[in-house]
């Protein structure tokens, strides 16, 4: 009974110490030689791993391309699943500097065509009165000047300007446009010249 018991313990001791022996060894990488009937995805199931990493630890163009003889290292599960992990942290990483350095200048570039358009506004919003003028004397033949003494008068030069006591409006406040464009109070004061003359402003 001691002889079958010490043969039982012996045997599993064994078979531990093999498993534990198989476990080690497939944690590191392995080399195998391929035998007849063997395929990538065959050896990536034996040994724990994965197609994907043996392709990439033997440079396999193609994995259902092997030869019988062929020597391959075949990389364990745990080591290609820390090597995917850091791959991924390094991307990761690299997007978020990316993000990180794209945004200033972003921000820069926006800065500085906001700049850009106030100082154009600011440019621009000193000569209204004159362009307006200028395009009324196209429109209807009376020099500029006129029309530059009527919008001083009437508006102080300001397309924006509103009279409280009437929706009298814009340079030539006139009754019929709410609009800030001094271009479309330059159509509606040319339209009302074409109908009423000089007269709509008290000059005759």
């Amino acid at each position: 009974m001691k002889k079958v018991l010490s043969m039982i313990f012996a045997t599993s001791a064994a078979a531990i110490g093999l498993f534990f022996a198989g476990s080690a060894y497939a944690s590191a990488n392995t080399v195998v030689t391929v035998k007849s009937g063997d395929t990538v995805w065959g050896i990536s199931q034996q040994y724990n791993s994965s197609v994907k990493a043996i392709e990439s630890a033997n440079n396999l163009k193609d994995a259902n391309v092997i030869v019988v003889g062929q020597k391959l290292s075949i990389p364990s599960a745990n080591s290609s699943s820390n090597t995917q992990g850091s791959a991924h942290a390094a991307t990761a990483t690299t997007t978020q500097q990316t993000q990180s350095y794209s945004q200033p200048a972003q921000q820069t570039t926006t800065q500085s065509s906001q700049a850009s358009q106030a100082s154009t506004t600011t440019a621009t919003s000193g000569s209204v009165a004159q362009q307006a003028a200028q395009l009324m004397e196209q429109k209807t033949g009376v020099s500029a000047s006129t029309w530059m003494a009527i919008s001083y008068r009437e508006s102080r030069n300001d397309p924006a300007a509103q009279n409280p006591s009437s929706t009298a409006h814009g340079l030539y406040q006139s009754l019929y446009t709410t609009s800030n464009d001094w271009r479309e109070q330059v159509n509606d004061a040319a339209r009302i010249y074409q109908s009423q003359g000089m007269g709509a402003w008290a000059l005759n």
